[in-house]
């Protein structure tokens, strides 16, 4: 938004008060606009919309709210892992075992060159590709869960790791 829409900003937001027998500071107001600022006046419009289609409170919505109205929710890990699955069986079926495949997403790179091996996975029947499936996703969870675990290496750490083992 710019500064111009922040009358605009002000009208919507007195809107919502009013919807939800609710009062704005001015200071309340302020800090609105800053926390939405990196949106379009359209985009706020959309997401005050969408909230009043919604109404799941009772009195003005937090600021999360918007911006979740406006960035839709937040896939989870187990959302991802089975459009990830999805996307491995896709590229079986497109590629065969004669064609690289190009996974952009990093953990399932990673699992596809450390964990499973596409050209066995080719050579898989259909019917086991449930299986696969099934143990990719529990592994494509795990990872993720694994990479928030991990520390960054020191220059010295790196150098001291460098050196063990040949």
């Amino acid at each position: 938004m710019k500064s111009e829409d922040d009358e605009r900003f002000t009208g919507l937001m007195c809107m919502m008060a009013e919807n939800f027998n609710d009062e704005i500071s001015e200071a309340g107001l302020k800090m609105r606009f800053g926390m939405l600022q990196v949106f379009t006046i359209k985009q706020v419009e959309m997401a005050c919309k969408k909230i009043l289609a919604t109404r799941t409170y009772n009195k003005m919505p937090p600021i999360a709210e918007f911006i979740k109205a406006i960035q839709g929710p937040t896939p989870q890990i187990e959302d991802i892992a089975e459009t990830q699955a999805n996307f491995v069986i896709s590229q079986v079926r497109k590629l065969g075992s004669w064609r690289t495949p190009v996974f952009v997403d990093p953990i399932t790179r990673d699992l596809m060159n450390t964990r499973f091996n596409f050209k066995s996975l080719c050579q898989q029947a259909e019917s086991d590709m449930q299986w696969f499936a099934k143990q990719f996703k529990e592994a494509y969870r795990a990872y993720d869960m694994d990479k928030h675990k991990q520390i960054e290496m020191t220059g010295k750490l790196k150098k001291l790791v460098s050196g063990i083992g040949g």
